[in-house]
């Protein structure tokens, strides 16, 4: 179960981290003038969110969401009750951001806890279960996401010399 939780916060991350860097291209930086700085907005901010979320979705959420399944399994019989359960909770982990730092942060990680969770679920009925390497290969997708929004981010200083 722990593989899967590793192979959903991998794909999950890089989802959370494109998401947010669409509806919020740099935050510190003047309102967007043209599509195009919107573009270069987006393109930039996509590898920082991932950096800094995706340690906190494979650590945090895959520790709350092992801990959202057992007691989920625990104090359910039926397998309906057991997906609510689950999903209430995993609710619940991410909220407990809004206690420890500020409403924002504490909506980002409501949606990075549902994300996680439909990842998760997603992957849990396509199959049984899954291998250590299945998980490790699964860790080359942030990366990949990572140095492509890189990638593309030189080369867009290249071409426009800033």
């Amino acid at each position: 179960m722990i593989y899967r939780k590793i192979i959903a916060a991998s794909i999950s991350g890089p989802i959370f981290a494109i998401l947010f860097g669409l509806f919020v291209p740099g935050p510190t930086s003047a309102p967007d003038n043209s599509i195009w700085q919107y573009l270069s907005s987006v393109l930039i901010s996509i590898p920082a969110y991932l950096m800094y979320s995706f340690p906190f979705i494979l650590i945090y959420g895959g520790m709350t969401s092992l801990l959202s399944d057992m007691i989920s399994r625990r104090i359910t019989k039926h397998q309906k009750a057991e997906f609510a359960v689950s999903g209430v909770l995993h609710l619940a982990f991410g909220a407990g951001f809004f206690l420890i730092f500020n409403p924002y942060a504490g909506i980002l990680s409501l949606a990075a806890a549902l994300l996680f969770f439909v990842t998760d679920r997603y992957l849990q009925n396509k199959r049984a279960s899954y291998r250590l390497t299945q998980a490790l290969m699964s860790l080359e997708i942030p990366i990949g996401v990572w140095i492509l929004f890189m990638g593309i981010v030189y080369l867009q200083s290249l071409i426009t010399g800033n």
